[in-house]
């Protein structure tokens, strides 16, 4: 008389609830880190913008980020000129230590170009 070996029944429904929520870990985390700027602004108190505005920042060792990726001046100048002409806000975060004349002249550089409508980033809490 043979017999028959018993397979084991395996319940795959844990391992399917585990890889799920390990993917939503990853989604949420990485749509997190997006939105970070990297430069320690000024402190003062503003007003909060509505949407998803272009965050132009100018980082303590003088180089360019826009939206996150490093371009160079006239790069971002030229994106920041297409980017009005669509409606979006645009927002000009520097770091804390960099020299104002340097932000200014961005600035200026940006409303030669035609952008009229730019913001400037602040760390809440008010002055130092």
């Amino acid at each position: 008389m043979s017999r028959k070996r018993m397979q084991p029944d395996l319940d795959l429904t844990p391992l399917i609830d585990v890889l799920f929520m390990l993917i939503l870990f990853f989604v949420m985390t990485a749509s997190l880190l997006q939105g970070q700027i990297s430069v320690r602004l000024p402190s003062g108190e503003g007003t909060a913008l509505q949407g998803q505005p272009v965050i132009l920042e100018i980082l303590a060792n003088g180089s360019f980020r826009y939206d996150g990726k490093e371009v160079d001046r006239g790069e971002m100048i030229a994106r920041a000129r297409q980017d009005d002409r669509t409606g979006r806000e645009i927002v000009v975060a520097a770091d804390r230590t960099v020299p104002y004349g340097r932000v200014t002249s961005l600035l200026e550089a940006l409303r030669l170009e035609g952008v009229q409508d730019v913001g400037l980033a602040l760390e809440g809490g008010g002055a130092p």
